[in-house]
């Protein structure tokens, strides 16, 4: 996979630029600011998408309004060439894919292209960066080995993260031998459980026997609490008897007095019956003469009275009539008030005629078209009006802008044009420096030694200045170690610790012998060689000195008409847009003057159907509406006015009549209708007077009629009841009849004295059977004593009982209340089943661990081998075959490194440099054994800016065999670098504007 072109619309500060027919090896170099990163992210971005706004990276959009985006030319082994554009869009961007044979796809199309890479994994594998080497400098030396590991395996350390990751979670669920982890808490807490729960299963025997104890004791209370309750009612019912038995006495005396009294068939109450039928029939016949009086007077009366038959016959009619008159009045009052609305119409019709210049007739407006269709006509014609006015607004505003920006494209393309070099000094010059181009090896040298000179100088100041610093503090510290040691062998010794003294005063020697063998000096000592060493190159090259620098001049001066070549391009496209913007615009003036001319034609159109002139379009066409509309509604209204008038006039005449022919039948001439209305009222009040009086008094007659048959009937009646009383007490008058009264009354007396005796007996509650049984049996007072008796030795023993089951009781609550064996048992499996559930996540956990372990060691039985080969000849190349292997140690968990001698070192041993070297190894083999059909080109990022110039070397011509299999886009900012590289290879990014300086520049004399 070749990336074969970049064309960049917009990103970070690179606006249309493009970097076309990329080498196998391209060589990206430019100052810090250049833009470097920025190309680096944007073949991300083209490849994986834009970084969104929630994560933590730049998102490089273009601050000069440019697009968002660019293009990317990417050869692949199966499809071919296919173009990548991603420009704005959604969260990542939209992306389009242009294929050899003109398909056009997407997403999808592009992550099968990728196999499906996503950026980090791309990142980790074919891009690094100085990021990835500094890291190694933060590890300690135990886990530095692993990061390589996991370097070799997967391109970066989140292995190493996940693993440490896994297992501090492990550990902080369970440790074999700890105490603070969560399941080794649970264990613990699980163990005491367990044994208090032993313990309360020798608690639980004595429970049994007491729960035993309490039932038997409970059965006993039961049997002697149902004895109590049987003394307790017997008790009760002799006392009961006791107390009845005087009554029972006195019911036989009143029984036997009864049976000596003969029967006498007498009936109940016959005496009052007989006084209240006496008592009842004389008023009653005192009465009945006084209503056969009152009635001869009412036939007399009735005879009198007589009403008029017309009235009689047609009551309802004329009532209806009278009845009509409020109604009357309302119509009297609508008729005025709709004569008051039409002429309030008129008035209306005649402002609108006047606002509108326009006198027609009604019929006329009624024909006008006002419907609902041309009210959204004239809405919608308004509606473009307005619209027509803010585009006018809004194009005159852009043809500002526009015009503005297309003479200053055109002054910039003018200003360039006139700093631009003529053809034929451009020609001379070419001429001139191609003359001077052998020489610039030489000044490429001498420029190169310059630089490093002046960085050596740098370091060697600095590094002076430390010594400085480190030997005042050494002295410092060494002063106060040795007078500490003299010291405390001073004091050892004067404690007889004799040895520890000798060994301490040994230590202080052997300490200030060591100090004054090494002294340090080597760095200072190496900084001052490499010094003159440096000046000792220069010198030799120091005659070529002037020719160089004319040469340099002249190369800046065709660099810096290349770069004003360049932007003249990019101006003249500038404008060349512009001018098509401008141009766009003045096609929009075109439009909307001819949307303004559709309108007026349409403006036209309605008011010629209207009957009205065009007075111009700033007119308001609506308006103009509403009142035709309002003219055609008062027109509506003032006829429906005239037809309501019509119709209240007819009923009004209607009713009225009416009323003048019932006045004239019955011989009345009024002269209005409310004249007419007052007299049927007084003949019609006359009538219902006469009406009333006459049922009044029939009404009172029939009453009469009906109290005589009623009274006639109750005598009759009473008569009958009397006979019927004789005829029962078997006697033949009144006397006899009142002295078998007499002998009833006491019998009756007598019974209603037995009939309470037997009611109190009742009373009692005792049934009659007990009562004769406790006769039988002679109970008395004695008897009912020694039974009490009886009761209460019943009752001492139930209290006993009470005690013993109370004792029971209390002591099973002792035993309940201690949390004996359920609530330990409930405890127990509670605390077991979330002792299970912890252990279940732990287990989660030691089965990803496993997991992680199982992949990584086959990654090291199958791929990882072919890495390491692939790594020790890099390894072997960039150290010069000082080192000539990589070994894989016996645990799997770190790397070894053998010398050409056959010493092997762990990477914890060898040199931060080596590491990195072994780092850079391991990354090349790694991207070598990724997708090796169809490669990914890798990404370098100033990753060597640590190696000495040696090492530099010989990792530039490691990139150089690489980039036979793959493409490598290597970045940097060293100049350095340049001299292992052709031109084809290198793409000079240009110097920050706020860096470059027009009056540096010296044009030499030609």
């Amino acid at each position: 996979m070749i990336i074969k072109d970049l064309h960049v619309y917009g990103y970070g500060k690179l606006e249309n630029q493009r970097f076309p027919e990329l080498e196998q090896l391209q060589i990206f170099f430019g100052e810090n600011e250049s833009g470097k990163s920025t190309i680096m992210s944007f073949i991300h971005s083209m490849l994986f998408g834009f970084p969104t706004k929630v994560q933590n990276e730049p998102r490089y959009e273009p601050k000069m309004h440019a697009k968002y985006g660019g293009r990317l030319s990417l050869i692949t082994k199966k499809d071919g060439e296919v173009i990548i554009e991603r420009v704005k869009g959604k969260a990542t961007g939209d992306v389009k894919l242009t294929f050899e044979d003109g398909r056009v796809g997407g997403e999808e199309e592009l992550n099968e292209i990728l196999h499906g890479v996503d950026k980090n994994y791309y990142q980790s594998i074919f891009s690094f960066d100085l990021q990835g080497l500094q890291g190694l400098h933060t590890l300690s030396e135990g886990t530095m080995s692993k990061y390589l590991l996991s370097a070799g395996l997967i391109g970066n350390d989140k292995l190493l993260e996940a693993e440490t990751k896994l297992q501090k979670e492990l550990d902080l669920r369970f440790k074999p031998s700890g105490q603070k982890p969560q399941l080794n808490v649970r264990i613990k807490e699980l163990k005491e459980l367990q044994k208090k729960v032993k313990a309360s299963e020798e608690e639980q025997q004595s429970y049994t026997s007491l729960l035993q104890e309490e039932a038997k004791l409970k059965e006993d209370l039961s049997e002697i609490t149902e004895d109590i309750q049987e003394i307790e009612e017997t008790l009760v019912n002799m006392n009961t008897f006791l107390r009845i038995k005087p009554l029972v006495e006195e019911q036989g005396k009143l029984e036997t007095g009864i049976g000596k009294i003969k029967d006498v068939s007498f009936p109940v109450d016959g005496l009052k019956r007989l006084e209240q039928l006496q008592a009842v029939g004389m008023p009653m016949k005192a009465q009945l003469a006084a209503l056969t009086d009152k009635v001869a007077k009412l036939e007399g009366n009735l005879t009198e009275i007589e009403i008029n038959p017309f009235i009689k016959e047609n009551k309802e009619q004329i009532e209806h009539a009278i009845d009509q008159g409020s109604l009357l009045e309302k119509l009297e009052l609508d008729i005025r008030k709709a004569e008051h609305e039409r002429l309030m119409e008129e008035k209306n019709i005649e402002k609108v005629k006047q606002e509108l210049f326009l006198d027609v007739s009604d019929d006329e407006i009624r024909k006008l078209d006002i419907s609902t269709f041309m009210k959204e006509k004239v809405k919608r014609a308004e509606r473009e009006k307005h619209r027509l006015q803010n585009d006018k607004k809004q194009l005159d505003e852009k043809y500002g802008l526009q015009k503005g920006s297309l003479e200053t494209s055109e002054a910039r393309l003018k200003e360039i044009k006139v700093q631009i070099m003529p053809e034929e000094k451009r020609k001379e010059l070419e001429a001139l420096y191609t003359k001077q181009h052998n020489t610039e090896v030489e000044a490429a040298k001498s420029h190169i030694l310059d630089e490093q000179i002046l960085e050596v100088e740098k370091q060697l100041a600095l590094q002076r200045k430390k010594a400085a610093h480190h030997r005042k503090r050494a002295r410092i510290m060494n002063g106060s170690l040795m007078v500490l040691l003299c010291v405390g062998a001073i004091g050892s010794y004067f404690s007889e610790q004799i040895l520890v003294g000798i060994i301490l005063l040994a230590m202080a020697v052997l300490f200030a012998v060591s100090r004054s063998l090494f002294k340090g000096d080597d760095i200072l000592s190496g900084y001052i060689r490499q010094l003159d060493e440096l000046k000792r190159k220069r010198a030799t090259i120091g005659s070529e000195t002037n020719r160089v620098s004319e040469g340099e001049s002249m190369g800046q001066l065709l660099e810096l008409d290349q770069r004003l070549q360049r932007r003249l391009e990019s101006e003249r496209f500038k404008y060349e847009e512009r001018e098509e913007a401008f141009e766009s615009t003045i096609q929009e003036y075109a439009a909307w003057e001819a949307g303004r001319d559709r309108l007026d034609k349409e403006v036209r159109g309605i008011l010629s159907g209207w009957g009205l002139s065009y007075p111009g379009v700033d007119f308001n066409l609506e308006s103009v509406f509403e009142l035709l509309e309002k003219w055609k509604e008062a027109v509506d209204r003032k006829y429906e006015t005239i037809k309501r008038y019509q119709f209240l006039y007819a009923e009004f005449e209607g009713k009225s009549k009416a009323l003048f022919h019932f006045a004239h039948s019955i011989d009345f001439e009024p002269s209005t209708w409310r004249e007419a209305i007052g007299l049927l009222k007084r003949e019609m009040n006359k009538t219902v007077e006469f009406s009333v009086q006459l049922a009044q008094w029939m009404q009172e007659q029939s009453r009469l009629t009906n109290e005589i048959e009623q009274l006639t009937m109750e005598k009759d009646y009473l008569d009958a009841e009397m006979e019927q009383l004789f005829k029962l007490a078997k006697v033949r008058d009144e006397e006899e009849f009142r002295h078998d009264a007499a002998l009833s009354e006491k019998k009756v007396t007598l019974q209603k004295q037995l009939d309470l005796i037997i009611i109190q007996i009742g009373q009692s509650g005792m049934q009659p059977e007990q009562i004769q049984t406790y006769l039988k049996q002679g109970i008395t007072t004695y008897t009912f004593e020694n039974l009490e008796r009886k009761r209460k030795d019943s009752v001492k023993v139930k209290s006993l009982l009470l005690e013993k089951q109370s004792d029971a009781k209390h002591r099973i609550k002792q035993l309940e209340a201690s949390g004996i064996h359920d609530d330990l048992l409930h405890r127990f499996y509670e605390e077991k089943a979330a002792f299970n559930e912890e252990a279940k996540e732990w287990t989660k956990l030691a089965i990803a661990k496993s997991l992680l372990n199982k992949t990584l060691d086959r990654y090291k039985r199958e791929r990882l081998p072919k890495v390491i080969a692939d790594a020790e000849r890099h390894f072997a190349f960039l150290t010069n075959g000082s080192y000539r292997k990589i070994i894989l140690d016996q645990s799997g968990e770190g790397i070894w490194v053998q010398r050409s001698d056959g010493l092997s070192f762990r990477v914890e041993e060898v040199s931060r440099g080596t590491a990195e070297q072994i780092y850079v190894s391991l990354r090349l083999a790694l991207a070598d054994h990724t997708f090796e059909n169809d490669s990914f080109p890798l990404i370098i990022d100033d990753s060597f800016v640590n190696f000495d110039a040696e090492r530099t070397k010989r990792m530039l011509e490691l990139l150089k065999k690489v980039s036979e299999k793959r493409q490598i886009f290597f970045f940097t900012c060293h100049r350095y670098a340049m001299e292992h590289f052709t031109e084809n290879q290198v793409i000079r990014l240009p110097t920050p504007v706020l860096r470059q300086n027009m009056n540096d520049l010296i044009i030499p004399e030609i």
